[in-house]
Order: C-alpha cells, then structure tokens, then sequence
C-alpha cells in the first residue's frame, strides 16, 4: 500500500485515496442510520461514527492491498 496513484497528473498516497472512499460511505451510511432511528441505541454518536470510518477504511485498504499484490 505504498504507491500513489495518479489523478490527473497529481500523484496522491492511496491511503489519501482510500481514506476518502470511506468517509462518503461512511457518510451515507450515516445518514441511512439517522432516519433509521438506531442512533437512539449509541451512547457516544461521534465514537460510533469515527468506529464505523476506521472498519470502512480498515476494510478498503485490505481489499486494495489485496488487488495489487
């Protein structure tokens, strides 16, 4: 998971890449959580939300490192 990829021309870490893959999933699951009503049943919403990014993240890193071995 060291190399970079190039956007553009612009050559960014794939963990910058990554990173924001997650939090517009994270996003998006978010909101669907919200109008689901299960915030109700979370003690600390910000801990919760920033759990939810690192199991994104953890997971899309994983499956990239797989990709490209």
């Amino acid at each position: 998971m060291n190399e970079e990829i190039s956007i553009f021309g612009v050559f960014v870490p794939s963990i910058l890449a990554c990173s924001i893959l997650a939090y517009v999933i994270m996003v998006v699951l978010a909101r669907g959580l919200r109008a689901v009503g299960a915030y109700e049943f979370v003690w600390h919403r910000s801990l919760f939300n920033l759990s939810i990014f690192v199991c994104l993240l953890g997971t899309i890193v994983l499956l990239f490192s797989k990709a490209h071995p």
